[in-house]
């Protein structure tokens, strides 16, 4: 599969280059919008068990990097020991940008010498449609109202909580805090009747039933971090 990608990595850089995009590691290829922002295209890689052949499917997308370094300190990770460009912030598989909005693949035999048809599909569908996709995400007016109206997942409750702070809208920050808090306070990882018991034998004090659930209690870290930060500022 080595050598196989390393072609393929080849022929997409000669398409990508002329719109400013320069491979970075293993299957990343990277630009930079401006300097807080990042522009980048993943590849997730699958075999389906298949021995002689594997599956890529490009994913666009972009990092901010101020909101990226913000989102690690609160949440309390330190130092990514990643690039900025791993692990972008907002992304899509390209197949859900395209007219039929389904997952797509492009199957590489190993053996197969005759690649560049299949790479350049892929690269044709990168730059008709991902690049524009990029090119969308940079507006942050456009990213804020796309998550607010469900458009754009990602780490939504991260992300847009400090979109809003980083805006100068602590107020909606925070809203939008106590409302991802409420939305992990409705799951759990306990069966639907364990929950009720749990709740009725707690009275009003749902506190005990909420640490019982990991993203709650892992949310409600990031949220204590952020009014702690929103706090200072507004002094």
């Amino acid at each position: 599969m080595k050598e196989q990608m390393k072609r393929i990595m080849t022929i997409l850089s000669e398409r990508l280059d002329k719109y400013g995009f320069k491979k970075k590691g293993y299957n990343y290829f990277v630009r930079m919008a401006d300097e807080k922002t990042i522009q980048n295209i993943g590849f997730s890689i699958a075999t389906h068990g298949e021995k002689h052949a594997f599956y890529l499917s490009p994913s666009p997308g972009i990092v901010y990097k101020d909101v990226s370094e913000l989102e690690m300190q609160l949440r309390n990770l330190g130092v990514s020991k990643y690039p900025d460009y791993v692990g972008a912030m907002l992304c899509s598989p390209i197949g859900y940008l395209m007219p039929a909005r389904d997952y797509i693949e492009w199957k590489f035999m190993l053996s197969e010498d005759n690649i560049a048809e299949e790479v350049n599909a892929m690269a044709d569908a990168i730059i008709e449609y991902g690049i524009p996709y990029m090119e969308k995400l940079v507006d942050r007016d456009e990213v804020v109202y796309g998550m607010e109206i469900g458009k754009y997942g990602g780490a939504r409750e991260f992300v847009l909580p400090i979109l809003h702070y980083l805006r100068g809208n602590s107020q909606r920050a925070l809203e939008c805090i106590n409302e991802f808090i409420k939305k992990f306070s409705a799951t759990s990882h306990l069966e639907d009747y364990e929950a009720d018991v749990l709740k009725r034998l707690l009275g009003e004090n749902d506190r005990l039933y909420e640490i019982n659930n990991n993203g709650l209690k892992s949310y409600l870290d990031f949220a204590d971090n952020c009014k702690q930060m929103m706090n200072c500022h507004d002094r």
